[in-house]
């Protein structure tokens, strides 16, 4: 249960950063103690806007058509898929479980896990495995369900 907790103070910390962001203080200002200071660079000048060049072309690159009519800037024949393949990354279909006193000695008390608590079972999925398989299909209280991230 210290991760669920663990979670929730992480996420009520991000709530906290926006309101620091927002109002930014100049290294000669001096905040109050207690105060939240986050140091950020100066915004750099946003270039000009590019005008768009006549005859069907927008800065350097030129606006073609397929056959069947669909315009495009890079050949589509030529964009290739990224990443792993179908399947490239396998579901855990049976899931196992330990107990939390078992976890304890390889899950940190920091580490980000994600939780379910469905018709009064509880569930932990550790990221640490969560980010390699991404998908589980559980079944909890009779009810298959499918947890992802």
């Amino acid at each position: 249960m210290r991760w669920t907790v663990t979670i929730l103070l992480a996420v009520g910390a991000l709530g906290l950063l926006p309101a620091a962001c927002s109002n930014p203080v100049s290294p000669a200002e001096s905040p109050a103690s207690g105060d939240v200071v986050v140091v950020a660079e100066e915004e750099p000048e946003a270039p000009p806007p590019e005008e768009p060049a006549a005859s069907g072309q927008t800065g350097e690159y030129e606006i073609k058509t397929t056959a069947a009519g669909v315009r495009y800037i890079v050949d589509p024949a030529k964009i290739v898929g990224g990443g792993p393949p179908k399947d490239g990354i396998p579901s855990i279909d049976d899931p196992k479980y330990v107990s939390v006193s078992e976890a304890d000695s390889w899950i940190a008390d920091n580490e980000l896990v994600l939780t379910i608590s469905y018709k009064g079972v509880v569930r932990v999925y550790p990221l640490q495995i969560m980010v390699w398989h991404e998908i589980v299909n559980d079944v909890i209280a009779g009810d298959p369900l499918l947890i992802t991230y």
